[in-house]
């Protein structure tokens, strides 16, 4: 039964891998076989680089594939990155959070610092996604180790464009969206562009439903010939009723007396309140060049993030053993602002027959957030024979101990400077360094009125050295070093600030161009090392330490191909993550949440311009994603699946354009990642959507 919901081993010595230089767009250009090597401008912030000639694995999703795969968020387009695996789900619409090498990926906007209150952009305005695999901390500051995942947005443009959809899924899934540019003086010099979105969902969870709405208007004054100023904001809001939070393990990928849970559980009663987010978010980018080989950039932005949300929880555990589940329901609030600037000098010159391309700049980012919540019980639920409320909210039982107001607060200031280095015509290196200091202040009091403030003040230092070797011109081997660093909240035992983690970053890998440009690959064996990770003191059980380490190695291997009209991009990926020490000596060699063992991507598709199929193309993907640990005491483990999706466009005219999808084509039962026992997260069901577009 269904309810609707309310409408209101590879071994490591492998020594070539291949790890996509650019993932390519999915409809090449009939007139051309090659593939183009992307400039990305993550790496060097603003003075752009092919991946090719970059010391490090570099990633690039662009416009194209994001519409072959029929992405709608940041998460939907990393399915396809080697390494990558999903931390947090799409159920929920507030960002997804995706683990790339095993750790976090941190998310920066056109290359601005990052901004905790973020939220992922729908896709509807994005024009590229760049990944920057390993730590990236000397440009862009406090991060976890994993990656820096880049989203470049639309830009205005100097003539007019329009482009409209409509898409119709199963579960009345409706979407539209939009996207409008032009110029708005006669010689180009103001441009403005106009990207929106609406969503209108159910899904195949009972009573989940969303409503989405994201608009983002940018605005682009030439102030001279060498001066731009781009101006750019966006809000969204998602409302959401039936949160979903996963269900048990027992009846999921674990046995249970009782038989097989079905995915479409809810364990949500349909009366609870809706769950809201929204954000908004403006920037303004200033571009002076001063001559081709100097440019200057500074870049302000501000975000405001609201929070109100109900989430109905199973953690709590059996009421009855395998079929009576403890309900705790938390009631959350949140309001948060954050400020960030940035300025950077970037410059080209040569001391003799040795080339530099500079870049020095620094940064500054101040964050303030309040946020309350309480904790209650609801009636336990039957999953096997559930009764809900329709008529009126549950009641729930406060829990005072578990009720928290907190308050955090950090001001980060960091300084850094790269220098790539050309040696000789064949050699070049990467050297960076960073400086940072930064404050962090949290206080709290909970519902029982035991209060907890902490301050903590330190300085770190990042670093980055690489160097990549071209014996021919589409040949490059490399190899690189980078550090990272993460402040951590919380005291020691002795009443001093943990110390902030710290990771480092290992890599060789390859590089290369085939057939003319018609097949780029690239490889890399990677060691990722998280140091100084909070974990409970050993002498002292209610305080913390910053003693655990973490290690992640492995291989990406990937490829991409375009040639007459058909595109392919594939990707592998085998990872071994790991706990390498922690006071609880259980969990030391047990593998970190949520990370594959090995994972593979394909995606394909075959474009017909001549006869009478010109105009239809036919695409394919498929992704392998291998067992995985589902918590932190690797007690249980989510099986591998494999998902294939088809998709068809037809042009029916330049402007008009129908597709329909098919998305988990064989309806397998995958989960794709889990926090505990009663949080794991089953994958879409077989799901068939249908799209029109027009554009001119």
């Amino acid at each position: 039964m269904h309810l609707r919901p309310r409408r209101n081993r590879l071994p490591l010595a492998v020594a070539f891998a291949l790890s996509v230089t650019g993932q390519s767009a999915a409809a090449q250009d009939a007139q051309s076989d090659a593939v183009t090597l992307d400039q990305i401008s993550v790496y060097g912030r603003v003075t752009n680089e092919t991946t090719l000639h970059i010391p490090q694995t570099v990633d690039v999703i662009d416009r194209a594939m994001i519409e072959a795969t029929g992405s709608e968020t940041v998460g939907d387009a990393l399915r396809f990155i080697p390494g990558a695996s999903r931390d947090g789900s799409t159920l929920d619409a507030f960002g997804d959070t995706y683990l790339i090498r095993g750790f976090a990926a941190n998310q920066t906007v056109n290359g601005m610092t990052a901004n905790p209150l973020r939220q992922a952009r729908d896709a509807v305005a994005i024009e590229r996604i760049e990944v920057l695999k390993g730590p990236a901390s000397v440009l862009y500051g406090q991060l976890q180790p994993g990656a820096v995942v880049n989203i470049v947005t639309k830009q205005p443009e100097s003539v007019w464009g329009f482009e409209g959809a409509v898409k119709y899924a199963r579960f009345d899934d409706w979407r539209g969206t939009l996207d409008l540019t032009g110029p708005l003086a006669a010689d180009g010099a103001v441009r403005f562009r106009l990207t929106g979105a609406v969503d209108d969902s159910t899904s195949f969870v009972d009573f989940w439903s969303r409503q989405h709405q994201f608009i983002a208007p940018s605005l682009a004054i030439d102030l001279s010939e060498r001066t731009t100023l781009t101006l750019e904001a966006f809000y969204t809001r998602n409302r959401i009723e039936g949160f979903f939070n996963g269900l048990p393990a027992e009846g999921t990928v674990l046995a249970n007396a009782n038989g097989p849970l079905p995915r479409s559980l809810s364990l949500v009663d349909p009366t609870f309140d809706p769950s809201v987010r929204s954000n908004t978010d403006v920037s303004a980018r200033l571009e002076h060049r001063f001559s081709d080989s100097v440019r200057y950039r500074a870049a302000v932005s501000w975000t405001r993030e609201e929070v109100d949300e109900e989430n109905i929880f199973g953690v709590l555990g059996w009421d009855e053993p395998q079929r009576t589940l403890t309900r705790a329901v938390l009631d959350g609030h949140a309001r948060g602002e954050a400020w960030s600037a940035h300025n950077d000098l970037a410059w080209q010159t040569s001391t003799g027959a040795i080339t530099h391309a500079l870049v020095a700049g620094g940064d500054y980012t101040r964050f303030e957030r309040r946020t309350t919540s309480s904790t209650g019980l609801a009636s336990s639920l039957d999953l096997y024979a559930p009764t809900y409320q329709f008529e009126r909210r549950p009641e729930v039982s406060p829990l005072p101990s578990r009720s928290r107001t907190s308050d955090e607060a950090f001001r980060t200031l960091g300084l850094f400077a790269q220098d790539r280095i050309g040696l000789t015509e064949r050699l070049r290196a990467v050297v960076g360094a960073r400086w940072s200091t930064y404050r962090q202040d949290t206080a709290s009091l909970s519902g029982a009125g035991v209060s907890g403030d902490s301050q903590q003040k330190q300085d770190a230092w990042t670093s980055q050295l690489g160097l990549l070797y071209t014996p021919r011109e589409d040949l490059a081997l490399f190899a690189n070093r980078t550090t990272s660093f993460l402040p951590v909240s919380g005291l020691t035992a002795r009443g001093t600030p943990l110390q902030p983690e710290t990771g480092v970053q290992y890599e060789v890998g390859a590089k290369s161009s085939f057939w003319n440009g018609r097949l780029l690959a690239t490889g890399a064996l990677f060691r990722l090392e998280r140091q100084n990770v909070a974990v409970s003191d050993r002498d002292n059980p209610s305080s913390l330490a910053a003693i655990g380490q973490q290690r992640s190695e492995g291989v990406d291997l990937s490829a991409r191909l375009g040639m007459h009209g058909w595109d392919v991009q594939t990707g592998y990926a085998y990872t071994r993550a790991k706990t390498t020490d922690d006071t609880n000596a259980a969990l030391v060699g047990v593998p970190i949440r949520n990370v594959p063992r090995q994972s593979f991507a394909l995606q394909t598709g075959y474009r017909f311009n001549d006869g009478a199929l010109s105009g239809l193309r036919l695409g394919a993907s498929s992704t392998y994603i291998g067992t995985r640990t589902g918590d932190v005491d690797g007690s249980f483990d989510l099986p591998a699946y494999w998902r294939t999706d088809l998709s068809m466009d037809y042009e029916i005219s330049r402007q008009l354009t129908m597709g329909m999808r098919i998305d988990n084509v064989a309806d397998t039962r995958g989960y794709t990642h889990a926090f505990s026992t009663f949080e794991v997260w089953p994958d879409m069901p077989r799901t068939a959507s249908f799209t029109l577009a027009y554009r001119y």
